[in-house]
């Protein structure tokens, strides 16, 4: 272990953005606490702070550089260790008095030496996965697993390939080894990757292996976010055969129409992804399909939009995720004319109110049914937690349970953004 001062020094980690961020900030977490450092993932005075960035959105860039600017505030003796997507895309906006290290997605298992050896650089990608950067930090009840980083698809809004690389994908061997270390602390294990659907085996296509290797964990398997193309039988007939998996899928559509998604390189048809949407519930009639969708993005019409309404209301999404196009310098779409902010607020409203009445069909097409709900926090009167449906789930504090445990229910009524439920006797 190393030598610190009497008192230990305090570690922030803060994580920005998606899943896999959040997987990586842990692994760190997982150094530094090896290491003898206090670590906490609380925003709270420290003596470091890691801050891992995004740069999905303009947004999201914007909200990095102004958390550094805001821990400064907190202590203005801290010192700063800045990495990740918007790092990688521009270091030099995070060049400040307070920040002692700066480098993008490849080094974070070089923690330690950046906080001692203060180092501005960005690491060439590898060409194959990292295998350093694991065993993430416990933090809670539902465990990350990152099997996959970068990404090949180059959609003509996304700045991914350019901060993550390209597609790799980690050794099988790695993952289980990984996935039964998390499985005896975590009830729920979510498999994520920056393109996980295009996770490989020696070279060939194998999320559907992959999650069948995981059956016998004494956890639940759940996965991040899925392209179209992944959605076959034979990707089916693995999941189906995977008892501990959870029958909910994040399934990017982006627009729901088609000479949108063709302007945004994305490679199916409307038609293409509603058969793919039926296709999981041949196998899985309650399956929770959820879904990302832009709004506003280059030359998007009335028409276009429209068109994107009729798509989801055909998909009967569970949840969407919705979001106004955001340009991205680089990108190859970034030149091209965006409707006025005035319509993109109209359009989001329509799609929000949309969402909620699909949301609504949903909940009520699996009231008075049977799930199994992790019980994970209170709040006000109420445990909360998740299905493996992902219903957020409200069961009375009277209830005889407690958090980090798995019970039954029978979800009674749509409450809040989620349902009410009654605990199952066995």
């Amino acid at each position: 272990m190393q030598n610190l001062e009497k008192s230990p020094k305090k570690v922030c980690l803060i994580s920005l953005g998606c899943k896999v961020n959040k997987y990586e900030i842990e692994c760190m977490a997982t150094i530094l606490n090896n290491a003898g450092y206090l670590v906490t993932l609380n925003h709270e005075p420290s003596d470091y702070y890691v801050v891992n960035t995004c740069a999905v959105t303009n947004e999201g860039e914007k909200k990095s550089r102004q958390y550094i600017s805001k821990l400064s505030k907190l202590n203005p003796n801290a010192k700063i260790v800045v990495c990740g997507c918007a790092s990688q895309n521009n270091p030099e906006q995070f060049k400040k008095e307070n920040v002692i290290s700066v480098i993008g997605n490849e080094g974070k298992e070089n923690i330690l030496e950046l906080i001692n050896n203060h180092e501005f650089k960005i690491f060439d990608f590898p060409s194959s996965y990292n295998e350093n950067i694991n065993s993430p930090f416990k933090t809670q009840t539902r465990a990350y697993l990152k099997v996959q980083d970068g990404c090949n698809n180059f959609c003509s809004y996304c700045l991914i390939p350019y901060v993550r690389g390209r597609s790799r994908s980690r050794k099988l061997e790695s993952v289980l080894i990984e996935a039964e270390m998390l499985a005896k602390t975590s009830l729920e294990i979510v498999v994520t990757g920056i393109d996980l659907s295009s996770y490989k085996i020696d070279g060939k296509p194998a999320l559907g292996e992959l999650v069948f290797a995981l059956r016998n964990l004494p956890a639940r398997i759940r996965l991040g976010s899925l392209e179209v193309n992944v959605i076959t039988d034979d990707f089916m007939h693995f999941l189906i055969r995977t008892p501990n998996f959870c029958p909910q899928f994040h399934l990017s559509l982006q627009s729901g129409s088609n000479s949108v998604l063709k302007r945004m390189n994305r490679h199916y048809t409307t038609d293409e992804y509603l058969q793919k949407i039926e296709l999981i519930k041949k196998y899985y009639p309650n399956a929770n399909i959820t879904t990302d969708v832009i709004v506003g993005f280059a030359g998007e019409t009335d028409e276009e939009f429209e068109e994107t309404l009729n798509t989801v209301k055909k998909a009967g999404f569970g949840n969407m995720h919705i979001f106004p196009y955001s340009k991205r310098a680089g990108t190859k779409a970034y030149g091209l004319k965006t409707p006025s902010g005035v319509v993109v607020k109209q359009r989001l409203k329509k799609l929000n109110d949309l969402k909620n009445e699909l949301m609504l069909n949903y909940f009520n097409s699996i009231k008075n049914q049977t799930f199994n709900m992790l019980v994970e926090e209170t709040e006000e009167n109420y445990y909360v937690g998740y299905t493996e449906n992902y219903v957020k789930t409200y069961l009375s504090l009277n209830a005889p349970v407690k958090p980090n445990q798995i019970v039954k229910v029978k979800l009674t009524e749509p409450f809040k953004n989620g349902m009410k439920a009654e605990l199952v006797l066995e």
